[in-house]
């Protein structure tokens, strides 16, 4: 029977951090190639321009058996078009990523994330629109049971009330979230977004 190593995460995250450096660099140096203004077109090198561009992830407890035959059936279900591409990320959290600053000291949660999943999915007409909005509706609502219900709000549509309760943590969180709004935009100006609401805001005190 062969052996297997457990990767822990001290040594993965020198490996993710250099990844993430020639990531960087690259989007750079394509942007200046360019000859675009660098902060207009920082992700072309992973998001070109004029793609229409559908995405959805989460948070995993835990990389088990059942979350990997899940991304792996919608993996073999994902759309084929000439031009059109479609990506399952699992990036691995967890350690000095999660655990580095307390939960409660940020809004972006990370509690219990020792994973992060996202589907990506890029093409290039209208006529496509249903066929890739389908698939990652389909991979969302597949991947739900594996998922954490906290998370990162940028991986997503807005879900609605009960989402936007729940993807930034506890319900204390929510509710200094709601008081910080209330006190800076207390007519919701900026609610383009996936929304606190003033009303839903505690009074601060």
């Amino acid at each position: 029977m062969r052996s297997r190593r457990l990767v822990r995460d001290y040594e993965v995250l020198p490996v993710m951090h250099e990844a993430m450096v020639q990531w960087s660099t690259t989007m750079l140096m394509s942007s200046r190639l360019a000859g675009r203004r660098r902060d207009a077109s920082m992700l072309d090198a992973v998001a070109p321009y004029g793609k229409r561009m559908n995405l959805h992830g989460g948070y995993l407890p835990a990389l088990d058996t059942d979350a990997i035959t899940t991304v792996l059936a919608n993996a073999a279900a994902a759309p084929a078009n000439p031009g059109a591409a479609t990506t399952i990320n699992l990036w691995c959290m967890g350690g000095a990523i999660s655990e580095d600053t307390a939960e409660d000291a940020m809004a972006f949660s990370r509690e219990g994330a020792a994973w992060l999943w996202e589907a990506v999915s890029m093409w290039d007409t209208s006529e496509h629109d249903a066929l890739y909005e389908q698939w990652a509706t389909a991979m969302a609502e597949a991947m739900r049971p594996h998922s954490l219900t906290n998370g990162y709000t940028n991986l997503t549509d807005d879900q609605g009330p009960q989402w936007r309760r729940t993807v930034h943590g506890s319900e204390a969180k929510h509710r200094r979230l709601g008081a910080v709004k209330a006190a800076w935009d207390p007519e919701n100006l900026l609610r383009f977004n996936k929304n606190i609401t003033p009303e839903s805001a505690a009074p601060v005190h």
